[in-house]
This record gives C-alpha cells, sequence and structure tokens, in this order.
C-alpha cells in the first residue's frame, strides 16, 4: 500500500469510527482509456446515488432521479440536476459529459455539479477523495479546482491524492485555492 493510500485509508478509518453521519465518497482517476475525463466524479455520482456498475441505464436513472430528489429544493432543480449528472453515470440516451469544444454545456454542468455536491453536504458532511489526481484530465483539475472555489457555506471537504507528476502536468496546482 503506498504511503498516500494508506493516509487516505487511515483518514477513512477515523471517521467511519465517529457517531455522525459523513458521506464518504471516492473516485479514482484513470490512466487511459476512452471515455475517463470525468471518470472519478462519475464514480463519487454514482456512489451517492447507489449506482453500482451492473445496473442497467433505465436502473441508474432510476437511482439517479431518487438521489437528485432526496437533496433538490424543487422539482424543476432536479430535472435541471438529473440531466446534468446523467451523462456521468451513464443513464443519459446518447449523452456524454461535455467536451472542450461545447464551453456553455461544460460551464452549466460544472454548476450542477457543483450545487449538487453542496446540497449533498447540506445534509450531512460530505468528503469527497479524487484519487491519482496526476492522471486527470485538465477539465478534471478544472473542476475540482472550481469546486474548492465555489462551494461555500457547507461542511465539504475535497482530499486529492497525487504523484509528484500532477505538478509537472499542472504547475499551478492549488496555487490560490481557499481553504475553508
Amino acid at each position: 500500500m503506498s504511503e498516500k493510500t494508506r493516509l487516505v485509508w487511515e483518514f477513512g478509518r477515523f471517521i467511519d469510527d465517529l457517531t455522525d453521519l459523513i458521506y464518504w465518497r471516492q473516485g479514482r482517476c484513470l490512466p487511459y482509456g476512452e471515455g475517463i475525463t470525468f471518470w472519478a466524479l462519475g464514480e463519487i455520482v454514482k456512489a451517492q446515488a447507489g449506482i453500482i456498475e451492473s445496473d442497467e441505464p433505465g436502473e441508474a436513472a432510476e437511482k439517479l432521479q431518487r438521489a437528485v430528489a432526496n437533496v433538490a429544493s424543487s422539482p424543476q432543480e432536479a430535472e435541471w440536476l438529473k440531466a446534468r449528472l446523467a451523462p456521468l453515470v451513464g443513464s443519459a440516451r446518447g449523452g456524454a459529459a461535455p467536451s472542450e469544444a461545447d464551453a456553455a454545456g461544460r460551464e452549466e454542468s460544472v454548476a450542477a455539479w457543483t450545487r449538487f455536491f453542496e446540497l449533498v453536504a447540506a445534509r450531512a458532511p460530505f468528503v469527497v477523495v479524487f484519487e491519482d489526481l496526476h492522471w486527470a484530465d485538465p477539465a478534471l483539475i478544472s473542476f475540482v479546482e472550481h469546486l474548492v472555489d465555489w462551494a461555500t457555506g457547507v461542511p465539504l471537504l475535497v482530499l486529492c491524492t497525487g504523484r509528484p507528476e500532477l505538478y509537472e502536468r499542472h504547475p499551478g496546482w492549488g496555487v490560490g485555492s481557499a481553504t475553508r
């Protein structure tokens, strides 16, 4: 077990031993493959919704609908969130997470993803772990930085692990990020 993995494991054990409810969700960045830009984010959303890999798209959509309805402040917000989270969990028909070419769609999705995390954290403290961030696509790095800078007023901890290569690929990583 690597040092970074052991530290996350120890922290997770500490959280598990607490009597209060704390949501703990992890996503791992993959080194290669198709459609992996937001893989880690998708794993986190799937875990929060109770979606497992063997779920059919319809079943994943139902689970996502329930998870979103549990936190959304209105049916309209729930639909907005679901539409932007669905591509992450594989329940969107023909949909995919927004690409770099689709800047407007990406901004809307980032706003929805951030809002979903804030809503979950408003119910109970929320720890999100992005593992192996050194393999992350620049779009995911940008989202994590956005989340840290913009999610406010809720007990949300964003924990990231990565090898030193992260700083080689993204020299400004973590510089100027807000600490709350």
